[in-house]
């Protein structure tokens, strides 16, 4: 009985493999039971449903049996879409996972325009998601239909998240970022009022040494707190106060 159940089983799974061959795939295509009808997002916060469904441009006679790779690759080019995934879901529907590019910071355009941490354009209403972001302040902006920030821009977008992985905290107290002459950066940061002054790729040790030069300052002089901390000079943290601050 239980030699003839195994053969049954296999004639179920290989008969229509037998019938139709290797034009099996298009046969099913074709089957009105295998048509998209249910498309499930994951991972989106500034993307929409829509806007993904609409971006896989499926059409309406697509079968989850079409190409994966292609729809991956259309949904990529939204200028939110760091990278996607598409995964069948038997019998009628896709999964897509999607990976979104992380704000960082804003920038002029000349309106104030969310960018990710290798400078790309971010179309976000930086208002309707409370984006709460530090301020890139730049001598250029982005030609018209440029897709990415100028070079001075992108730094500072790389700085940006070199801190945040550093320090996040550090990184919610900046209100503006600037890059200086000789190539350093100057952090205004909020909660004390205070310029850091950095070169690029600073140490997360160098920061901790940064804040408690500076608390301490403020403990001693309560009533007069400093403007500027710089760690420009190696094994040193200068901290002063502008006269006529």
């Amino acid at each position: 009985m239980r030699s003839q159940l195994k053969v049954l089983l296999a004639t179920l799974a290989f008969g229509p493999v037998l019938v139709w061959g290797p034009e099996l795939p298009d046969a099913l295509a074709t089957m009105e039971t295998f048509k998209v009808t249910e498309v499930e997002v994951l991972g989106t916060r500034f993307v929409s449903e829509d806007t993904v469904v609409a971006a896989l441009a499926l059409g309406g006679l697509a079968s989850v049996w079409g190409d994966t790779e292609v729809w991956r690759e259309r949904l990529e080019r939204h200028p939110l879409v760091l990278s996607a995934e598409v995964r069948r879901r038997l019998p009628n529907g896709l999964r897509v996972t999607v990976e979104e590019r992380t704000p960082v910071a804003l920038a002029a355009t000349p309106t104030l325009e969310p960018l990710d941490a290798a400078g790309h354009r971010l179309p976000i209403d930086p208002t309707r998601f409370g984006l709460d972001l530090p301020i890139i302040a730049a001598s250029r902006m982005p030609p018209e239909g440029a897709s990415v920030f100028p070079e001075e821009v992108r730094v500072l977008a790389a700085e940006i998240e070199h801190l945040r992985r550093a320090d996040e905290e550090l990184v919610r107290r900046i209100s503006t970022l600037t890059l200086q002459d000789d190539g350093s950066l100057s952090l205004r940061l909020i909660s004390p009022d205070v310029s850091l002054l950095v070169r690029p790729g600073t140490s997360l040790g160098r920061l901790r040494e940064a804040e408690a030069a500076l608390t301490d300052a403020i403990r001693r002089t309560p009533g007069d707190i400093p403007d500027v901390v710089d760690l420009r000079f190696a094994d040193q943290v200068v901290v002063r106060r502008t006269p006529d601050r």
